[in-house]
């Protein structure tokens, strides 16, 4: 059998053992053996990622797919694999540096370092000035390398470069001046290139893509990064409290489990949603705090346009919502978050005539101005909810009886939820849901939440509990809770309510 034969029968007899592994098996295996065999698979599978990319860089060189099929290698591997052709040429580059030195690539095909760091050393090598290097010096560069691999992760072998050239060629390393002009023409490569765009997905998500230069991406990862870590420690002061109120025996192990059933589900949020929230919570805080400037002559906000009955009914729950005129188009709100936003936005009554003129504009009313809120975090200090710690200053303005049914935006009616907390107390217009409500001390007009009367059997009834009603309108009465709404008489123009 000639070595080609050979290669082919070793790769088909790959496939049938492939074919043959029985995976039902697993169950029946120690842990001991599991951890074994998944060790053992992940290393031969690191071993197959590197012989494929070792056979496609033979392709690439050889121009086999030209020659076959008429058809580049990046092209051909998008048609037939169901790649983009961009992932087709990048599967291409990858398998070139992975491929680039014959150390490297025999340390990978061995299994001595994984695909990821054949795939960065070879990277790095290529950026050695090559001309100024021979060949046993680039050979002792890959093989420096090859040693760091074994405690580096793939992508820190690029600060080992530097060094390891002063190592093989001192005299082909830059001098300081030169690395200085070169981290100065870096660094003003990355500010040209700098750039942030989004669009909608149509699915009721905005994608986001850009980059930034190092030290500004530094700045704001580090901020994102606080901002996700003070929700993270929020979390456990969160949880240790309510163990200390389990056991203190101020709250029963029903109220307990629900409390933290209810604390999981943000303490199971992904790295990148916690991210994603903290960029939402820093946007909020610059507005909670005035700090977001004037564009055009007024601040950034949301527009959303519809008749002013709808607007009611929408508030109501009665009907689905409007449209919120964004940077990506028009956005379809539904109610709950209407309402969410109405908390703490301005509100700019817009009459439109038939063809949506602008037949007159009132003044904006903010709902929630700058001093109530800094009022709320020194009377609420963090969200209301018992056992949350989310502080003051990530939580979001609530209305106790709404401003959809004429609640007044007074301290009075007013108290500071976190995010989440704040969907779960949002009421519906029929109070018809067996949920979390808001009320008010008469004596110390200070604000607490009560349980759902499903839960609220379970636990010790606080002196005069069961006379306060499910929205609270037993500390504030509904007329006194009534404001004058902008626009009553304009139901059958349109109104835009900006946020």
């Amino acid at each position: 059998m000639d070595a080609v034969s050979g290669f082919r029968t070793r790769l088909q007899a790959i496939r049938e053992h492939l074919d043959g592994l029985d995976y039902t098996v697993l169950p029946r295996m120690s842990d001991a053996e599991i951890v074994a065999m998944m060790t053992e698979m992940r290393s031969l599978a690191d071993r197959m990622v590197t012989g494929a990319a070792v056979v496609t860089d033979a392709a690439y060189r050889a121009n086999a797919t030209d020659h076959t099929a008429g058809t580049p290698l990046g092209d051909f591997l998008a048609a037939a694999e169901g790649r983009t052709p961009s992932q087709g040429i990048g599967v291409v580059k990858r398998a070139s540096k992975l491929a680039q030195n014959p150390k490297v690539k025999d340390a990978a095909l061995s299994g001595d370092v994984s695909p990821d760091h054949a795939t960065a050393i070879g990277e790095e090598l290529g950026k050695l000035p090559h001309g100024q290097l021979s060949d046993e010096q680039v050979d002792q560069a890959a093989g420096l390398f090859l040693d760091r691999a074994a405690t580096t992760p793939p992508g820190q072998l690029k600060r080992a470069t530097k060094k390891i050239l002063e190592e093989v060629a001192p005299e082909a390393a830059p001098s300081p001046g030169d690395e200085a002009a070169r981290i100065a023409a870096q660094r003003s490569r990355a500010v040209k290139d700098r750039r942030l765009v989004w669009g909608s997905d149509g699915e009721g998500s905005t994608w986001f893509s850009g980059q930034l230069p190092d030290l500004e991406a530094q700045q704001l990862i580090g901020t994102l990064q606080a901002f996700g870590e003070k929700g993270r420690r929020a979390e456990r002061d969160e949880a240790k409290a309510l163990r200390d109120k389990r056991a203190e025996g101020h709250i029963t192990d029903s109220q307990y489990l629900s409390a933290r059933l209810e604390l999981e589900s943000r303490e199971a949020r992904s790295t990148a949603q916690r991210m994603a929230d903290a960029l939402v919570d820093m946007v909020g805080l610059l507005g909670s705090l005035d700090k977001v400037p004037a564009a055009g002559g007024q601040t950034p906000r949301l527009v959303v346009t519809l008749n002013y009955q709808d607007l009611h009914d929408a508030l109501e729950g009665k009907i689905a919502a409007g449209v919120v005129h964004g940077a990506t188009g028009e956005i379809p709100v539904d109610a709950g978050s209407l309402r969410r936003m109405c908390c703490e936005v301005g509100i700019l009554p817009v009459v439109l005539g038939g063809e949506s003129q602008v037949m007159d504009m009132g003044q904006e009313r903010r709902l929630v101005t700058g001093a109530i809120r800094r009022a709320l975090e020194v009377r609420d200090k963090n969200c209301i909810h018992p056992g949350c710690t989310v502080p003051a200053d990530l939580c979001q303005a609530h209305h106790i009886i709404p401003w959809w049914d004429e609640g007044p935006t007074s301290l009075e009616n007013l108290v500071l939820v976190c995010r989440h907390h704040h969907a779960l107390v949002e009421p519906d217009r029929y109070h018809s849901r067996d949920q979390w409500r808001i009320v008010v001390d008469p004596d110390t007009r200070i604000p607490r939440m009560l349980p759902p009367e499903r839960l609220k059997k379970h636990l010790p009834q606080s002196p005069g509990e069961s006379t306060t009603d499910r929205t609270g309108s037993a500390t504030m009465g509904k007329e006194s809770a009534r404001t004058e709404t902008p626009g009553s008489g304009e139901n059958s123009a349109q109104t835009a309510l900006v946020a």
